[in-house]
């Protein structure tokens, strides 16, 4: 009976606290579960109600003893025998054993040794036979592994196989290399420089445009930036789809190498599981990522007003010029209102006066512009983080955690291969 364990259990109409319970949670457990009554109580409907009915369908695996045989004549046994045969067939339990055995005299007790040898050795048999299942599917399995007997993987270090970080961040990289960052960057930058210049310039600057015809140019020029940049929620196109295709191959190919198939076939679909989703996906965090058309900030207003200001005073200027002109070197008029509009000894002071604000005009649009192309360079680092990040998340959703998903599965299959390994 190598093997056997052997649980005597509390009597089922124990009165003390808990052995009730510990008797039913036993009774699922065991494999052969032996009913010890005795002539007194053999027919308890306590027992057979609570314990033995609801075992019905578990009958074969069930033995009943009927104990303190010497007590009884053999007539008697007989009777008690029979009796309880009646009730266990009446309850269904026909393939129960029925065994008389006397504690004192050991009458019957070799019969119920046989049977608990017969238990123990159906019990071994069915592990030997699991045994060398579990041996047969492990040499089966094996190939798909790494070796079980030598190394548990990750899961026994407590952590979890990932996609290497260098592997993430050239993914990254590619994606925002198809997407077009430091492109959106630079035209970002362009259309803000661009917008300012409606403010913060030197309005002479605007007139010349006009005369020589690249105010509208520029104006055009700004409307197909923001158009471009509205384009990009449309996501990747041509050749930026292969750059993606290409990067999602290598990062791939970098995590399932060192994997036995099918890891490694499964690895590679899994990376690819949502490329059509993914130029989509890289659109709409682009998209996100931009900032409001032709925003503009406050202090270009003000130094705006000032450039109108001295463009007042240029005009001004100009006009009192004229006026010096028309009636003090032409007479065009012999009643004058003032010296000041016919003093010709004012002109040079008044030309000295108008360049000293067309050059203050123009400091302050060169020194407003340089303020601005910092402004705009500080938003494209801010706007190409965003992307980035925007990015990488894409990349996080859509690429890397279906690809450490088959990494899970594939450490649970070597770890569970590992344990059968050790115990068949």
């Amino acid at each position: 009976m190598t093997g056997l364990i052997l649980l005597d259990l509390p009597d089922h109409d124990s009165v003390v606290a808990g052995d009730s319970g510990q008797v039913d949670r036993l009774v699922g457990l065991a494999d052969l579960m032996v009913w010890v009554l005795d002539p007194q109580k053999y027919a308890d409907a306590a027992v057979h109600r609570r314990y033995l009915v609801p075992l019905a369908g578990h009958s074969d695996v069930i033995a009943v003893v009927l104990n303190q045989a010497d007590r009884l004549s053999a007539g008697q046994a007989e009777d008690c025998v029979t009796d309880l045969r009646r009730l266990l067939d009446s309850e269904d339990l026909n393939d129960v054993q029925v065994l008389m055995t006397s504690a004192l005299t050991g009458g019957g007790v070799d019969d119920l040794r046989k049977l608990l040898i017969q238990a123990v050795s159906a019990r071994r048999a069915a592990s030997a036979r699991l045994s060398a299942d579990v041996d047969a599917i492990v040499t089966r399995l094996r190939p798909y592994a790494a070796d079980p007997a030598e190394s548990a993987g990750p899961a026994e270090e407590g952590a979890a196989r990932t996609v290497p970080e260098d592997t993430v961040n050239l993914l990254v990289e590619a994606f925002c290399g198809a997407a077009g960052v430091s492109a959106v960057g630079e035209s970002l930058q362009s259309a803000r420089e661009l917008r300012a210049l409606d403010y913060v310039g030197w309005p002479v600057g605007w007139l010349a445009e006009r005369v020589t015809g690249h105010d509208p140019a520029r104006k055009v020029r700004l409307g197909k930036i923001w158009e471009e940049l509205r384009s990009v929620t449309a996501g990747p196109s041509g050749a930026q789809q292969a750059e993606i295709d290409n990067a999602l191959t290598a990062v791939a190919d970098q995590v399932a190498l060192p994997l036995p198939r099918p890891w490694s076939q499964t690895v590679r679909s899994a990376a690819r599981s949502m490329a059509r989703e993914i130029p989509g996906a890289l659109g709409t965090a682009m998209g996100e990522s931009l900032p409001v058309e032709n925003e503009t900030a406050g202090w270009w207003r003000i130094i705006g007003a000032w450039q109108g200001l001295l463009l007042g005073c240029v005009i001004v200027g100009v006009a009192w010029l004229g006026v010096i002109v028309a009636f003090g070197v032409f007479h065009a008029a012999r009643h004058i209102p003032s010296r000041l509009f016919d003093d010709v000894s004012l002109l040079p002071w008044i030309c000295v006066m108008i360049a000293a604000i067309l050059l203050l005009g123009w400091l302050t649009a060169s020194g407003c512009m340089n303020l601005v192309r910092v402004a705009a360079e500080r938003e494209q680092q801010r706007v190409e983080a965003a992307m980035r990040s925007r990015l990488a998340m894409v990349a996080s959703e859509m690429v890397v955690t279906p690809i450490e998903h088959e990494l899970f599965e594939y450490d649970r299959f070597v770890e569970d291969l590992r344990v059968a390994a050790g115990h068949s």
